[in-house]
């Protein structure tokens, strides 16, 4: 017995002789009573303490006295969550059941919170969504019958809950409307969990405007919202100014892609209000929404703007001593530095980012701070790489402006006929700038020509002319293969995974496979992000390939290695291949009839990115849950299979296609039907039993 267990049965043994002495005392007996039941269950004695359970209420179930009542009332919510442990959800609610009959018109203050807790863990545990909203309506009316403003918080409770099923159910209307109704009825009040509700309430009503395409009216609703947190924000509670923080983060969504300006404003508001709050929680939001925003002008190549968002977040967040926080601002350092390196050309600035980083992560123990500090190591490397070869190249010949502009306006015109579908006007324009510029040794015609020789492998691939696109990446390799700078580096990388597509085509996987190989060798150490995703991709189509020419343990071998080589990773892209390679893997495992591998694969997927707001990867996650399901039950593991099913619905309702909630909807409620078809029998067989 260890030291806690120890503990706990001490005080079991003083409660117990306790019990005997409060004969005449029927209010601190029941609570001593209960009390044993508590420690009985914290100590794993489950039959013992449904006996005890048991035994407080047959002996003071029957007395109305509010302190013998009260020890009842938890009796039973802890009778009832210890049947829900032991999967007997049936007994649970009924339980629950019992509790709110007995007591559910009680007036007592004590009495009626007990109520509310029952009635909300009662809505919960039912399965159906019909069934649940009807629960939810019940403990509305319940709860109204005694007008108890005391009891406000759990009213607007209830309708959230009506309103979340309604919404997952695909009923946006309905859901708006009980939103409505209780931000109508609620919104005068004082009380700060009424208050905070009620902004909860409005900030649902943003997401199921949305659904019916009321775009503005959304953005008008998150817009109030944060005007009115605003308004109190010095006496605001920190879960209200956390709603604040995603009324703006809603706000933000709600702007288009192109809305720069409004966005950068936004950010720049989000951070004025909430970047030295008091509370870690809002300060971890805050600075997650600027860090998303600066990676996302990375990536659409707004260097400027990139860097200026970056050094927004640095002025804000710099100096915060929060771990969660530091660990973002790093990653904002880390941002900043290939920003000044690869997207304004800026090599002696991103050294210096990078060798503050690197200080200041000597020696840090997290590991995520010390996979950032090996990418800045490789980043002050790349400097100074870079910084090098423009020593070198300074005794190049200049290049006239007019041949710079004229090469450059060509592939970008290439580009725009591969992407219109125009792959032949595309290679034409390509051909012309790689005729007249492969030779040069200028920097700038060699960027250009290897940008050409890139667009055109694409293109050749869009009109399938496979052995052409072995040939381009082959001379792209020749060419510029041994150029160490990371534009150059990435953009190789990419031409040969053009060329493993069309060896793919052309059925020589052996090749194909060689290919994938030599990605993974050249580019395993590197920790740029888009190289990063060359190698994860590399690896999941080797073992897709694998897969498909039936080599199954070297296919999960493969898929092992690019999960492992995202863990940790932050960049969507990264997440995205590793949710594939997962669900690659369990399909592999269940031809290598593994089951119990394939099981904890897909729930190894579902607990990394069941809470990603990313659409691709909750797509991967909805999917992990049904094929989990369908895994289960070839187990025999109903309630298992169950308790998938549940899950996609509960959690991803809005996420699923029409189609497949139906589906799901449907295989849940047969599994409902074949249980109680088997209790029946099992009940019936009790019968025939005790009559024989």
């Amino acid at each position: 017995m260890n030291v806690v267990e120890s503990s706990a049965q001490q005080q079991l043994d003083e409660v117990q002789a306790l019990i005997a002495r409060l004969q005449m005392h029927p209010a601190e007996r029941a609570a001593a009573s209960f009390r044993r039941i508590e420690l009985l269950d914290d100590l794993g004695r489950r039959k013992e303490a449904l006996a005890a359970s048991a035994r407080l209420l047959d002996e003071f179930a029957a007395k109305p006295e509010v302190g013998v009542v009260v020890p009842c009332c938890q009796t039973l919510r802890l009778l009832a969550h210890m049947l829900r442990q032991m999967h007997r959800p049936a007994d649970a609610l009924a339980t629950l059941d019992r509790l709110i009959a007995a007591h559910g018109q009680r007036a007592e203050p004590a009495i009626r919170e007990h109520i509310a807790h029952a009635l909300y863990q009662r809505t919960w545990w039912i399965d159906e969504p019909a069934a649940r909203c009807e629960a939810c309506d019940a403990m509305s009316e319940l709860l109204d019958s005694q007008p108890d403003a005391a009891f406000d918080t759990w009213r607007v409770e209830a309708r959230l809950l009506k309103a979340e099923v309604e919404h997952h159910r695909g009923l946006p209307q309905d859901a708006l409307a009980t939103l409505e109704a209780a931000i109508e009825r609620f919104d005068a009040s004082t009380d700060p969990g009424v208050v905070l509700r009620v902004a909860r309430a409005r900030l649902a009503s943003v997401l199921n405007l949305r659904e019916l395409a009321q775009h503005a009216q959304a953005q008008v609703m998150c817009l109030a919202v944060a005007d009115q947190i605003e308004a109190g924000l010095a006496e605001a509670a920190p879960e209200l100014r956390i709603e604040g923080v995603r009324a703006l983060t809603l706000f933000f969504d709600g702007f288009g892609i192109d809305e720069h300006a409004n966005r950068a404003e936004l950010v720049g508001w989000l951070l004025d209000r909430y970047g030295h709050d008091a509370s870690p929680q809002v300060r971890r939001m805050a600075v997650r929404r600027a860090y998303d925003w600066s990676v996302g002008l990375r990536e659409q190549e707004d260097g400027d703007a990139a860097l200026a968002a970056c050094d927004r977040l640095l002025a804000t967040f710099g100096a915060d001593t929060d771990a969660v926080v530091h660990r973002t601002v790093a990653s904002a350092l880390l941002n900043k530095g290939f920003v000044l390196l690869e997207r304004l050309g800026r090599a002696e600035d991103a050294l210096a980012v990078y060798q503050q980083l690197a200080r200041q992560l000597q020696g840090a123990p997290a590991p995520e701070l010390q996979d950032t500090l090996a990418k800045a190591l490789a980043g002050r490397e790349a400097c100074l790489r870079r910084l090098r070869r423009a020593d070198a190249e300074a005794n190049l010949p200049e290049l006239s402006p007019e041949t710079r502009d004229e090469v450059r306006d060509k592939v970008k015109q290439g580009r725009r006929h591969g992407d219109a579908g125009e792959s032949r006007e595309a290679i034409a324009l390509f051909d012309e700038v790689l005729a007249a510029h492969a030779p040069s040794p200028h920097p700038e015609l060699r960027r250009q020509c290897a940008r050409a020789l890139v667009h055109k492998a694409f293109c050749l691939v869009a009109l399938e002319r496979f052995d052409e696109v072995v040939a381009a990446a082959e001379a792209m390799d020749a060419r510029y293969g041994a150029d160490s700078s990371t534009e150059m580096q990435e953009t190789v990388a990419l031409c040969m995974q053009y060329k493993s597509t069309a060896l793919d085509r052309l059925g020589r996987h052996d090749d194909e496979m060689r290919v994938h190989d030599e990605i993974v060798a050249r580019w395993g150490n590197s920790e740029l992000p888009d190289l990063r995703g060359r190698v994860v991709g590399a690896l999941f189509r080797k073992g897709a390939t694998l897969r498909q020419t039936g080599r199954l343990e070297a296919a999960v071998a493969c898929y092992d290695e690019a999960i492992a080589r995202t863990t940790g990773a932050r960049e969507g892209t990264l997440q995205l291949w590793a949710a594939k390679s997962m669900i690659n893997k369990a399909k592999a495992q269940d031809k290598l009839g593994d089951p119990a591998g394939q099981i904890k694969t897909y729930r190894a997927l579902i607990a990394r990115f069941g809470d990603s707001g990313d659409a691709a990867l909750r797509e991967r996650v909805v999917n992990a849950c049904e094929w989990l399901a369908e895994a289960e039950g070839r187990q025999g593991r109903v309630e298992a299979q169950r308790a998938a099913l549940e899950a996609a619905l509960g959690r991803f309702g809005t996420a699923l296609s029409a189609e497949q909630r139906a589906r799901l909807a449907r295989e849940l409620q047969a599994l409902k039907a074949r249980a109680i078809g088997r209790k029946a029998k099992e009940v019936f067989g009790r019968v025939v039993r005790r009559k024989a």
